[in-house]
């Protein structure tokens, strides 16, 4: 018996989960392949499989999930308890609370786990197959007890156990076949009182011929019973012989002893068996008392029993660790003493449904000794009138949450900024194709008409305006998008910002009183200055236009390094030093939904024509596109601030002294320019533009056609390629020009386009050495541009 036991130790676990999520179903295996014993694991998914499963049978325990396809896990449970009212049933659910893990377990669930603590099911399975071995082991060694008793006294009453008879004259035993069976003798041996004694072993030896003597010396017929052990003779092995029997008198002395024998070796393994069992049921359940007294000692988690009307009776140490307050602080008062003013009412109310029932878990706030607020989650369970409650500490959690909540804001505003700039940078490069055919021709109306028309030079101005408005726009778009190309250089900000002071108070009228606080030893920004310039002007007149009646406009700049700040600050900027240009009004302010949306573009709260709202999203563009950050302050009557967050230069970074170059000549020089640009409006009007300059002109609409021309020129014969970046035909602006200055090594390039894409801007920065002009560009804007790119200065200004 002790060896089957053993065996069975040691035996394979056969588990049958039921999960249909292939994922959940692949970790609960990866875990249960780390248990000390070796299982084998058949997964089913529907209810169907489980029900011929469960049919066929052979499974040591079943895992399931509570929600299922077609069913539930307490379905399965009431299945499973059906057919195999014994098999241990453990739930491993993500959705498994208290009340309902207290349910399951009355309803006959041997335990539960949490998907998020797979490594304590190898365990949870590994105690309840052993627990439930072990309850099988000990009805099968009871049931062999009682076998082996009733076969005993089913052999007595059919005289089919040994039989024997002891004659004290003679000394001599008188045995039956199945008694010589038992004891070895061979059919010939004649059993004697000697040989009797002989065959008993040693330890029980002088106990035995005690007991006979004593039966054979009494003064009147007794009965006798005894069991002990013999060397059975042959084969010298152990048995167990339990033996019964009747000594007869005869003028007060014995004059014969019978009785039956039988053998009970299986009994007695199976009584030892039993024993053993016993044993280490009893030292499991003190191994269950001390786990659940350390866990009391240990737990984090607040511990408390209650009477029903919620009087705390006994609390476990975490109390005085979580939150200040002793065992004998705590005895005698209401749990809800403790909570917040604002939630005792909750803890009272759920103390009163506790009473009655299991409930959810409740959230509320405790006061600590040292007057500190923590957030506990509670979970009570009523049992033998008492209400046993566990509180946990989501202080944390709740910060977390908040925290996550904030930053999933942030991204939806960013995503919803992103897709906004995607659409209007798109907007922008068809917006300035068609303004360059508009721009360009209304610049050549302008120079061809006849000084006396009046009138329609008026007309041609008045469209040009227009025509200049919607450049505008088209830039604040591409601003916004933070599609523009810029030249970044290092930028002295205080000399800026100083530079400007006086066209900013001019602008902004008397009514406004501009005021500067420049820190000093600033650090210096790399960044494109105009750009700059024209993101401040934008801010200053959007706070004149939010202070009506006047007040004042603060500018000021400072550094901020935060290399060592934790990564969450108060602005939620990445770490690293910056330059910050804080510009601050003392107008309207914003309401705070107004606040959210100021950023995007188009959006404004002035009246119809009195502004595009494109200003901010103009300087909010412009900065990310920079590398910065653009935070707002603002509430309704109090005024605005707007802060720059501009990644500071390098400590060595030199300011470039101001051009003071002096004009060059724009006359051409017979030199010859090819001219490459898909839109035939935008190309005719590039084509005639050129001519009208001096230069010869070669055209091509696109990136092949222009190659076939710079193949069947000689080199040196073409001084420019003037090219559209965004070409058809597979081959843009950049990869053309790569090609053609190796036909042409002398070949000078002058991009231009309306949307630079990701071709020759990277990171809001023009390519080194390229040298571009932007839709839509005028005449003399042109002529100036072709002519420092073929004189070379262009070169020389970027190599600076």
């Amino acid at each position: 018996m002790v060896a089957e036991l053993a065996s069975r130790t040691n035996a394979q676990t056969r588990i049958l989960l039921l999960e249909d999520s292939e994922i959940d179903a692949e970790l609960a295996i990866t875990h249960l392949a780390k248990a000390d014993s070796a299982n084998t694991v058949q997964r089913v998914a529907t209810r169907d499989d489980f029900m011929r499963e469960i049919g066929n049978g052979g499974y040591d325990v079943v895992l399931a999930d509570y929600s299922l396809p077609d069913f539930d896990g307490l379905t399965a449970l009431d299945i499973v308890r059906e057919h195999h009212p014994d098999m241990p049933f453990i739930f491993v659910s993500g959705v498994v609370g208290e009340e309902f893990a207290i349910n399951a377990l009355r309803r006959g669930a041997t335990d539960y786990v949490m998907k998020r603590g797979l490594s304590r099911l190898p365990a949870a399975v590994d105690r309840a197959v052993a627990e439930a071995r072990e309850r099988q082991d000990r009805v099968r060694a009871e049931q062999a007890l009682r076998i082996s008793e009733t076969s005993a006294q089913l052999a007595i009453e059919t005289a089919g156990l040994g039989r024997w008879e002891f004659d004290p004259a003679t000394g001599t035993f008188d045995v039956d076949a199945r008694c010589r069976e038992l004891f070895g003798l061979a059919p010939d041996t004649v059993a004697s009182h000697e040989t009797f004694l002989k065959s008993c072993h040693s330890g029980d030896r002088l106990r035995i011929e005690t007991i006979l003597n004593e039966t054979l010396q009494a003064g009147s017929a007794s009965n006798v019973a005894t069991e002990f052990r013999i060397i059975r003779a042959g084969d010298a092995q152990e048995r167990w012989i339990s033996l019964s029997g009747r000594s007869f008198q005869d003028g007060g002395a014995c004059t014969r002893l019978i009785g039956i024998v039988n053998d009970i070796t299986e009994r007695k393994q199976a009584e030892a068996a039993l024993q053993d069992l016993n044993q280490t049921l009893k030292l499991r359940v003190a191994h269950k008392t001390a786990e659940r007294d350390h866990l009391w000692q240990l737990s984090k988690d607040l511990m408390a029993v209650m009477t029903p009307v919620g009087a705390l009776i006994e609390v476990n140490p975490a109390w005085q660790a979580s939150l200040g307050h002793g065992t004998s602080e705590v005895v005698g008062e209401h749990l809800a003493k403790f909570a917040h003013p604002d939630d005792a009412s909750v803890v009272q109310q759920a103390m009163a449904q506790a009473a009655h029932e299991n409930q959810r878990p409740f959230e509320c706030r405790f006061v600590c000794r040292g007057g500190e607020t923590r957030w506990i989650s509670w979970s009570t369970a009523l049992g033998h009138g008492y209400i046993y409650a566990v509180g946990r500490d989501i202080t944390e959690d709740k910060v977390a949450q908040s925290q996550l909540e904030h930053a999933q804001e942030a991204l939806r505003q960013a995503q919803k900024m992103e897709a906004v700039g995607q659409l209007t940078g798109g907007m922008a490069h068809d917006f300035n194709n068609l303004l360059q055919v508009v721009v360009g021709n209304i610049e050549t109306l302008q120079r061809k008409l006849p000084p006396n028309q009046e009138r329609l030079r008026r007309a041609a101005d008045h469209a040009m305006a227009g025509a200049q408005r919607a450049a505008n726009l088209t830039q604040h778009l591409l601003a916004f998008s933070r599609k523009q190309p810029l030249n970044p250089r290092p930028v002295a900000v205080n000399r800026l910002v100083a530079g400007m002071s006086e066209m900013i108070q001019r602008t902004l009228g008397e009514l406004v009183v501009v005021e500067t606080a420049l820190s000093p030893n600033l650090r210096h920004v790399e960044i494109d200055g105009n750009q700059l310039e024209i993101a401040l002007l934008n801010l200053a007149v959007n706070a004149r236009d939010a202070m009506p009646h006047g007040g004042t406009l603060s500018i000021e700049t400072f550094n901020l390094d935060l290399r060592n700040a934790p990564h969450c600050t108060a602005e939620n900027l990445p770490r690293g030093e910056y330059v910050v240009i804080n510009v601050r009004d003392t107008g309207t302010g914003m309401p705070p939904e107004v606040q959210a949306r100021a950023f995007e573009p188009f959006f404004t709260t002035k009246s119809v024509g009195q502004g595009t709202g494109l200003g901010l999203s103009q300087v909010y563009g412009f900065v990310r596109q920079s590398g910065g950050q653009v935070r707002i302050t603002s509430a309704d009557g109090a005024g605005t601030s707007i802060r720059i967050h501009l990644p500071a230069a390098r400590p060595d970074a030199q300011v470039p002294e101001d051009d003071n170059q002096c004009e060059a000549s724009l006359a051409a020089k017979r030199e010859t320019i090819l001219v490459v640009e898909d839109d035939p409006d935008v190309r005719a009007f590039t084509v005639e533009t050129v001519r009208e300059l001096g230069y010869d002109v070669l055209e091509a609409r696109d990136g092949v056609n222009a190659l076939n021309l710079l193949r069947q020129t000689p080199a040196g014969d073409i001084d420019l390629l003037f090219s559209d970046v965004v070409l058809p035909g597979g081959m843009n602006g950049q990869q053309l020009a790569q090609q053609a200055v190796v036909l042409h090594p002398r070949l000078k390039v002058l991009f231009a386009t309306g949307y630079a894409r990701d071709v020759i801007v990277h990171h809001g920065r023009l390519d080194p050495g390229v040298q571009l002009i932007t839709k839509p560009f005028a005449f003399d804007d042109l002529a100036a541009r072709i002519r420092s790119v073929l004189d070379g200065q262009d070169s020389a200004r970027h190599a600076n």
